[in-house]
């Protein structure tokens, strides 16, 4: 007997097959970007190099040390289904919900104004973290950059006020400012007032401010701090087209090759990823198996990647050893390491 199946189910699922490849997703397409050697030049027939370094001895370098970045489609990109399915069957690129990349209810604009941020910081904590590594003092500036308009102390402060003390102990960094500020608002006997005081025009002068609760319960002073570093000598990094705070870990090690008569490549093509702050701790990023592949791709043999990120990676290209590292001092260990296969590994 020959069953016959009706015809409306069967139309309708060819419906919603063919809607499905012609309405657009919700989606990004993410899939390898170029890496960069950070002891090169910026581009071909440039004469700049990525990282500039002057007022200081430098040594020459013999291979190359990669930022590894991707490629994410934009949020105007019309997203199909075959496009999902396609990049799912290639496996050199993945999918992910576009509010990863693009949050409901923030412009592309403020997007792009936010990963240019976290880029000149990352470049920041880079140079810190690889100086203090070698062994600098370097002085830091707490600068109040921006005051929320839901900020009481608006009226008060202003943009530039260099932070001194708060209710009088000195602070010398954002993190101890952020860290004082926790434990004054979380004191039993505090109150929403406290004594901030900043260097503006070259003069102290102690305000009385005041904290206000946020969505998170958190007591906050309504201001977006800043910190600016007082440098031994210039460095310079030039880096285009590439936004977001990952490459920083691979900014402190090519400042570091050009700056120790050590060769830490010796001739090798190294690739790696991961944020780094300026005591040097290397924190995790987005794309992790994209950017494997584009280190691949371009010829290394050897990979660092935060240790946070280990979980994260499933596939590995073939002849690519990936490094799992915490810390900046760590991740120079690995580079100096003539026994690559005691080294602490993902996947």
């Amino acid at each position: 007997m020959v069953r016959r199946f009706p015809r409306v189910p069967i139309l309708l699922s060819l419906i919603l097959l063919i809607t499905a490849f012609v309405i657009p997703l919700p989606y990004v397409i993410i899939e390898p970007g170029d890496p960069q050697n950070t002891l090169g030049k910026i581009e071909k027939g440039s004469s700049k190099r990525l990282i500039e370094i002057t007022g200081v001895k430098t040594f020459a370098t013999t291979g190359k040390l990669n930022l590894t970045s991707i490629y994410v489609s934009s949020p105007e990109a019309k997203i199909l289904g075959f496009d999902v399915l396609t990049a799912w069957i290639d496996g050199e690129r993945s999918v992910q919900p576009r509010e990863v990349f693009f949050p409901n209810g923030v412009s592309n604009k403020k997007v792009d104004q936010q990963n240019s941020l976290d880029m000149r910081q990352s470049q920041e904590h880079a140079k810190v973290s690889a100086l203090h590594y070698l062994g600098y003092k370097i002085p830091e500036q707490l600068i109040i950059s921006a005051i929320t308009k839901e900020s009481p102390n608006i009226e008060i402060l202003k943009k530039g006020d260099e932070i001194i003390k708060l209710n009088g102990i000195r602070v010398t960094s954002a993190t101890s400012f952020k860290k004082l500020l926790a434990a004054i608002s979380a004191s039993k006997t505090s109150s929403d007032k406290m004594q901030l005081t900043v260097l503006r025009h070259g003069i102290e002068n102690v305000f009385s401010v005041s904290t206000y609760k946020v969505a998170t319960k958190q007591k906050v002073l309504g201001l977006m701090v800043e910190s600016k570093y007082q440098y031994p000598f210039t460095i310079k990094i030039r880096l285009k087209d590439v936004g977001g705070p990952s490459a920083g870990l691979m900014f402190s090690l090519g400042i570091i090759e050009k700056l120790r008569a050590e060769n830490l490549t010796r001739g090798r093509n190294i690739s790696g990823t991961g944020t780094i702050d300026s005591f040097g701790k290397i924190g995790p990023i987005g794309g992790i198996e994209e950017k494997l592949i584009g280190a691949s791709r371009a010829g290394s043999k050897l990979f660092l990647a935060p240790a946070l990120n280990c979980e994260d990676i499933h596939h590995i290209p073939p002849g690519l050893q990936v490094v799992a590292v915490e810390t900046l001092r760590e991740a120079v260990a690995a580079l100096e390491s003539k026994d690559l296969e005691s080294l602490p590994a993902c996947g």
